[in-house]
């Protein structure tokens, strides 16, 4: 049986990839997607980038017509 493992201490806790925001995450997405978006700085070089509520919010709106658009296209 597979079990997973808890971690209880504060040091592997992952952040909001927005730079100025010490959030914690609550989506990952793609990083090439968020940086469509002009009004959110990323920090560091991976591949995936959290976002906390607030700046995931920001993305949704900022990224709505692209939505909408890609919706009509399928």
């Amino acid at each position: 049986m597979k079990r997973r493992e808890i971690s209880l201490s504060n040091e592997d806790k992952e952040m909001c990839s927005v730079s100025g925001c010490g959030k914690p995450p609550k989506r990952s997405l793609p990083r090439k997607r968020v940086e469509k978006v002009g009004s959110l700085t990323l920090q560091g070089s991976n591949r995936k980038v959290h976002l906390c509520s607030d700046c995931y919010r920001i993305f949704k709106k900022e990224t709505k017509k692209d939505r909408a658009m890609e919706s009509l296209g399928r």
